[in-house]
């Protein structure tokens, strides 16, 4: 991971491509993983909806069978043809018209017997008996296969079904199931005199039943309700095995005697409650709905279930995701394609005055030359190289005076041996002034050129940070799961700017500011504490102030906060190893000449790093000379520079091996010091000096 970081820090262009790519694939991964969660659970609710209102309708339907066959043993029960066959009065025979009714309602068996030689389950005798049901019962109930048999002869027969071997199906020895699911009605008859009270005991065998599941079946699952192809199904279940259904094995036959899968067993029977999931049905997975089934005595005894396979929805999931997938990949490519383009079209002019910084570091005379296009890097490009003409020419001209100076210079001392020291004291004072001179110039010549790719850095940036909060406004709700990426990647812009606003404090830093303040220099070195927090986590560093001074000092804040958080990155540089850094404040006094004992301020930013070499202390405080291949080599010239605008001196301390300490000395009453300005008035005073009748001798 770190190796991938450097990579990418090491070039403009790498960076771009992060910044770009980086909020598209967040938002790539987001939208997927968001549209597989919305089609699944949205898909899932619809379907659980849509089968929870098939089971209810499956139950109402049922009890509608039970209700219509109880209001017609009522109306047998009511009717005067059943009192005048009871009564004898009648032609017809009482076991003819309940054969005649029996095969009318398509009833298993009906009988009349008197209400004391019920010998029925107590339970159900207690309630027929009771005045709150006066009149009869009617729903399921289970009978044992002699009960069967003497209701009607052959009925034990009918029930008995055989158990089959179904997957996922709690274990069981059982090979036949022999009771008997049956719609049952119970009706009392209105008592007349001289006559025991009777009841009306009529029902119909579900066992092995078509009929009622299939007119189920065919009522909530409709034409155009379910996708083409695709058939529901209705069970009725006694206990754990279905006695009727439309549920069909591989070889067409109905599923008979197959059981329930353990966990729907054990939810409904055992618990009592409904089951709405995937389900897995004898064969295949179907999305499911059961629902427990009581007795007439309030006993629960099976389960009613409905529901529809799940395959052709998971292929229609799958299609749908495909399908969103392949948009999803030609957006990409696309602005891949887009952001690639644009990027190298931005970075192609940057790497190009990259290399022409380096060339000249090196003494080579290179330029950028003309760009393509006419924008603000072009301008930038174009003035560049003006600048570096100009520049050369100084340089060329103030080589020609300091020949020109130095064999006068070597005349006179060869004629006046006496002022020796005096033209030594005036070479000396011209060397100065030229480096001072070159020096500007550099600085004033990148501070143009580095305000300049600000801006065209700053371009970009807003435009990113632009999209990305237009992205999270588009959004709304939806990128919460993503909400920390997004504040991540507007964050790591909002570095990018500030980093850019401390490349422009540089670009000023050749100008001279002599607006100072008095300040706080404990309060400063705490602030920049946050601005190095990033990186000192990032390599694992470690700050520890010790902040004790008491004397305010008259600088320029940011300025004075640019060359400590210069010092402390530096320091974090100094080895990829976690190490702790050390920032100091105390009051510290020096003696300056022409000033006296000047009271002030120490600073000190120290690291245990390897240390610099004696070969390259001399030269770290020169411009553009750097150790570090993306370096710049003007952060301690600059640095120096600002110290010493108030009076005060940046020094270093070094031992190979024990690390390294950067001293920031300030007088607490500021002292511009002018020190060009002096520099080449003394030039020119000692030039006008030798130029004088009485100087030639």
């Amino acid at each position: 991971m770190k190796r991938l970081r450097r990579w990418v820090r090491a070039s403009i262009r790498r960076r771009l491509l992060w910044l770009a790519f980086a909020p598209l694939g967040l938002l790539i991964l987001a939208l997927t993983a968001l549209t597989a969660y919305w089609t699944s659970t949205y898909n899932d609710r619809q379907l659980y909806m849509k089968v929870r209102a098939d089971l209810a309708v499956a139950s109402r339907v049922l009890d509608g069978l039970s209700q219509r066959q109880q209001a017609r043993l009522e109306e047998l029960g009511h009717s005067h043809a059943l009192g005048s066959a009871l009564n004898g009065e009648s032609t017809q025979s009482l076991a003819a018209l309940l054969d005649e009714t029996r095969a009318a309602m398509q009833l298993d068996w009906l009988r009349v017997v008197p209400l004391t030689a019920f010998d029925d389950a107590p339970e159900l005798q207690r309630r027929l008996q009771s005045p709150a049901d006066d009149g009869g019962l009617s729903g399921l109930d289970v009978l044992d296969a002699g009960r069967l048999d003497n209701l009607a002869p052959g009925l034990a027969r009918r029930a008995r079904i055989a158990l089959r071997k179904t997957p996922r199906a709690t274990p069981s020895t059982r090979q036949y199931e022999t009771r008997g699911m049956v719609l049952r009605t119970l009706y009392t008859l209105p008592a007349t005199t001289g006559h025991p009270r009777l009841l009306l005991d009529g029902g119909r065998l579900l066992n092995g039943a078509t009929d009622p599941v299939d007119d189920i079946r065919d009522l909530v699952y409709g034409p155009g309700t379910l996708p083409e192809g695709t058939t529901g199904s209705v069970t009725l279940f006694l206990d754990d095995v279905r006695v009727a259904t439309n549920v069909r094995l591989d070889n067409g036959e109905r599923a008979l005697g197959t059981r329930v899968s353990e966990p729907v067993s054990r939810r409904v029977l055992g618990d009592g409650k409904r089951f709405i999931d995937n389900a897995f049905v004898v064969s295949g997975w179907y999305v499911a709905a059961y629902a427990p089934l009581e007795s007439l005595t309030g006993e629960r005894i099976g389960m009613i279930y409905a529901g529809f396979p799940l395959a052709p929805y998971e292929a229609l999931y799958r299609e749908t995701l495909l399908q969103i997938g392949a948009v999803l990949a030609v957006i990409v490519l696309i602005s891949g394609l887009l952001v690639i383009r644009g990027v190298d079209v931005l970075a192609s002019p940057v790497r190009r005055m990259h290399h022409v910084i380096h060339g000249i570091r090196e003494g080579r005379r290179l330029r950028i030359g003309h760009l393509n296009g006419q924008d603000e890097l072009a301008e930038l490009a174009q003035e560049f190289d003006a600048m570096l003409d100009r520049l050369d020419a100084h340089q060329d001209a103030l080589q020609r005076a300091a020949q020109t100076l130095e064999r006068r210079v070597e005349a006179r001392t060869r004629s006046l041996s006496e002022k020796t020291r005096a033209l030594e004291e005036h070479v000396a004072l011209l060397k100065q002034a030229r480096a001072s001179l070159m020096t500007q110039e550099k600085l004033a010549a990148l501070g143009e050129m580095t305000a300049g790719i600000a801006h065209e850095i700053n371009n970009p940036a807003a435009v990113i940070l632009g999209h990305i909060e237009v992205l999270a406004d588009r959004l709304g709700p939806d990128v919460e799961p993503v909400r920390d990426e997004v504040e991540t990647i507007i964050a790591q812009v909002e570095r990018i700017r500030a980093l850019i606003d401390n490349l422009l404090q540089y670009s000023r830093a050749g100008r001279h500011d002599t607006r100072f303040h008095r300040e706080d220099i404990n309060a400063i070195a705490a602030d920049t504490e946050l601005l190095v927090r990033h990186a000192l986590d990032r390599h694992g560093h470690r700050l520890h102030l010790a902040l004790h001074a008491t004397r305010a000092v008259e600088c320029h804040r940011g300025q004075l906060q640019q060359v400590l958080v210069n010092l402390l990155l530096n320091a974090t540089q100094a080895s990829d190893a976690p190490m702790t850094l050390h920032l100091r404040t105390r009051d510290a006094s020096r003696e300056l000449p022409g000033h006296g004992r000047v009271e002030g301020v120490d600073i000190r930013v120290a690291d245990p790093g390897p240390g610099i070499p004696r070969a390259l202390r001399e030269r770290i405080f020169d411009p553009f000379f750097t150790t570090r291949e993306a370096g710049s080599g003007l952060g301690l010239a600059i640095s120096r520079g600002i110290v010493r605008r108030s009076g005060g001196e940046l020094s270093v301390a070094s031992s190979p091996g024990r690390g390294t300490i950067f001293h920031v000395w300030l007088p607490a009453r500021a002292i511009p010091s002018g020190a060009e300005e002096t520099t080449t008035r003394k030039l020119l005073d000692s030039l006008s000096d030798m130029s004088t009748p009485s100087a030639r001798g």
